[in-house]
């Protein structure tokens, strides 16, 4: 049987208090000054999964207990030994692969320094998450009858993995895509190779710019936190209808904006429903059962048995990773989920 192991950070104070009721008595102050004292540790086991082949796996969920905002505004080389330690858990528990989950994937050059500091295979779920986020886009065009050939698309945080496979993804399908992302001379590299792709889809590289296409973008992907690419998402100047995909936690894109604005629609994107046999019991701010697709490619890795090398790791796009993944994905029963704030639309 395969082991496998999840690294995951919490994601907000909330997250904390719906694991330790007592951290409810305490400031917020404290409670992050706690955190980043903290080693990392297991969270939660889960025995007896079996996928619809009838593979069976167990796992367990490691937590680097640091915010997402304090994993953002450290100093990354702090934040890659956290990583580190909890990879060394996994490890010792016996893990064939390794999944990083949301910013524990995005750090050192996505995933790909740690998946040379372990002889465990690693993957970030850039693949699965990629997939997922397409498929629910192309649903959202048809709910809101848009016209993707005629569709100006943002993508913000352009340069990471998930980013560059949307852009390659949506090569063709596009009028326009916008890549936006802090490390000029990646984007740079990413227009280049976008624009040899013999495509008849405008690729503009337009820095950190979102403020000068916000209001004419008819879909906004969101693959990073605005701490990066400074948000210029409100509700008075997101366009008409706008389709807004936001995976990341923090989110850019808060309840109270979708309130006041009707008419745009919020996914979330990378949402993942496993099969019955593969619940695993832990508490996300999703509906209950769903998982993130950063932890079902981790599994369905260890459900096939690819175990000797890393699957989504570093930032080079590869659609055919995505297209194996969401193959693989069918034959193990996991199902890409149509969601918003974590609810099935």
């Amino acid at each position: 049987m395969n082991k496998f192991a999840f690294v995951l950070n919490p994601f907000n104070i909330q997250n904390i208090h719906n694991y330790c009721f007592i951290s409810r008595l305490a400031p917020q102050a404290l409670i992050k000054v706690i955190l980043r004292l903290l080693p990392p540790f297991k969270i939660h086991r889960a025995k007896n999964l079996r996928s619809a082949t009838g593979a069976e796996i167990e796992g367990c969920f490691i937590v680097c207990p640091l915010l997402s905002k304090q994993v953002l505004t450290m100093a990354e080389d702090a934040v890659l030994n956290m990583i580190l330690k909890a990879v060394r858990l996994g490890e010792k528990a016996g893990a064939k692969v390794i999944g990083l989950g949301a910013l524990m994937g995005i750090a050192g050059k996505g995933g790909q320094v740690i998946a040379e500091k372990t002889p465990v295979a690693v993957t970030t779920g850039a693949s699965l998450a990629t997939a997922a986020i397409l498929e629910t886009l192309e649903q959202a065009a048809k709910l809101r009858n848009i016209d993707f050939s005629r569709a100006k698309v943002a993508i913000v945080g352009a340069t990471n993995a998930i980013g560059q496979n949307c852009a390659l993804g949506l090569l063709d399908k596009a009028d326009t895509i916008y890549l936006l992302a802090k490390n000029a001379d990646r984007l740079r590299e990413l227009k280049d190779y976008l624009t040899t792709q013999k495509t008849k889809t405008k690729v503009i590289a337009q820095g950190i710019a979102l403020d000068a296409v916000i209001r004419d973008a008819d879909v906004i992907i969101f693959t990073t936190s605005a701490i990066e690419v400074p948000s210029a998402a409100t509700a008075a100047n997101l366009k008409q209808g706008a389709i807004i995909c936001d995976i990341p936690s923090p989110r850019n894109i808060s309840k109270e904006i979708c309130d006041q604005r009707k008419d745009i629609l919020v996914i979330d994107g990378a949402v993942i429903e496993p099969p019955e046999t593969v619940r695993i019991g832990l508490k996300l701010p999703i509906k209950d059962g769903f998982i993130y697709a950063c932890m079902a490619e981790t599994m369905i890795l260890a459900f096939e048995g690819q175990t000797q090398e890393d699957f989504s790791t570093g930032f080079k796009p590869d659609m055919n990773k995505v297209n194996q993944i969401k193959a693989l994905a069918a034959k193990h029963g996991f199902k890409i989920k149509f969601t918003s704030f974590g609810n099935p639309i």
